[in-house]
């Protein structure tokens, strides 16, 4: 089954390997009907497997680490007002699964608060720093993955672009919406997401509030990671051991960047 069956809008992703690839962007609809979501969860769970798994974390997580249990957990956690985008090979001919390369995700952050963890049946917790809703219009990056044999090729820089422009382009909606004035349209590809920086600043221009992304890792996997490409950490909470199955106390860390287009 292709992805267009089910009216998934795609565009020609960057070479990898030196093979093709296409970049899909999915609403919670399209993605809880996703033909290759069971691949998507494989993808999530290897990568988050590299990560944390084992000697990756100093045995903070087993070695055998799962992030999700099924594939309705995905779209459980993003929530009505979130996004996906995947970048895969182009389906096979004849049919067949396509290797599916990285995804990630965004969820318009609430203000009454997070979800605690990335864990099945993790409990919502307000944030010990709340985010002032009123002056932020506040995006989550979750989900974030790449495949673990292609590190190192741009490929977790390229999803974070696409989340924080769509999110952009969502902030311009919001403000066009309440204020009823007339705007340029937003970009509706994602290659006018890419390459249509004029565009792109205009509704940068439309948006009434700063638009911010924030996540929540592991502190001693991702925020050294995250602190390099321009995130701060604004708080952090300590998990007690057995969180997640961890074998000691460990901290979350969240973090947030204003997007700058």
């Amino acid at each position: 089954m292709d992805p267009n069956h089910i009216s998934i809008s795609t565009t020609p992703g960057p070479e990898i390997d030196g093979q093709p690839s296409i970049i899909s962007f999915l609403t919670p609809e399209q993605l809880n009907n996703y033909p290759y979501l069971s691949s998507l969860r494989q993808l999530i769970n290897a990568a988050f497997k590299f990560n944390h798994g084992g000697h990756a974390t100093n045995n903070l997580f087993p070695a055998d680490v799962e992030r999700l249990r099924s594939d309705l957990q995905i779209c459980g956690e993003l929530g009505p007002d979130s996004f996906t985008y995947i970048v895969s090979a182009p389906t096979p001919n004849g049919g067949g699964t396509p290797r599916l390369y990285a995804s990630a995700s965004g969820r318009h952050v609430r203000p009454e608060g997070y979800k605690i963890g990335p864990f099945k049946d993790a409990p919502v917790q307000p944030r010990q720093v709340p985010l002032d809703l009123e002056k932020f219009d506040a995006w989550e990056l979750k989900l974030l993955v790449v495949d673990p044999t292609l590190h190192k090729q741009g490929l977790g820089s390229l999803m974070t672009k696409l989340v924080e422009v769509e999110a952009v382009k969502r902030s311009a909606e919001k403000t066009l919406q309440r204020s009823k004035t007339e705007s340029t349209a937003a970009c509706e590809t994602v290659s006018d997401h890419l390459n249509g920086q004029a565009e792109v600043s205009k509704n940068k221009a439309a948006v009434d509030k700063k638009v911010i992304l924030t996540l929540s890792a592991a502190r001693e996997v991702n925020e050294t990671y995250y602190l390099r490409r321009g995130f701060v950490t604004t708080e952090i909470k300590t998990l007690p051991k057995g969180f997640g199955n961890t074998s000691r106390d460990w901290d979350l860390c969240f973090m947030q960047r204003e997007i700058v287009i």
